[in-house]
């Protein structure tokens, strides 16, 4: 059973869908490669992991999925966004550089927003501690 809850973000043109399931999240990821729709989930996963509680919502038009959302638009995205792009999936930092990142994954140089890119299910699972330590940060941050 679907329990999806839809929402409008800021504008109509970019409704949400809170807490999509897996299936769904795959089914919404289509139109992308298979590399790329695998390493999203994969990355999903493990944010689900690492804070079993998290609430998320997906952008139902560019399918970027926040986590610890409580409202859309600039600044509202909580502490982290998952975003596929063509040939990459990018992890957005909120107050990224409020974070410790010791092993220096992080990229950008925006003033509070980092993001780690990852191109394949590969390099993410190199990457999988350190994204658990961020991640674990981020979530700190966000409650604070």
């Amino acid at each position: 059973m679907n329990t999806a809850v839809y929402t409008r973000s800021m504008s109509d043109k970019h409704p949400h869908e809170e807490g999509a399931p897996d299936e769904r999240l795959a089914e919404l990821l289509a139109s992308k490669s298979e590399v790329v729709r695998a390493t999203y989930l994969a990355v999903h996963a493990l944010v689900r992991d690492v804070l079993p509680d998290v609430r998320w919502s997906t952008d139902l038009v560019d399918l970027a999925t926040g986590y610890g959302a409580h409202q859309y638009g600039y600044g509202g995205w909580g502490m982290a966004a998952l975003m596929p792009h063509a040939r990459w999936v990018s992890l957005v930092f909120m107050r990224a550089t409020d974070l410790d990142d010791a092993t220096g994954i992080l990229e950008g140089a925006g003033k509070n927003v980092r993001h780690v890119k990852l191109r394949s299910l590969e390099e993410q699972e190199a990457r999988r501690e350190a994204l658990r330590g961020l991640i674990k940060q981020a979530a700190r941050l966000n409650a604070a």
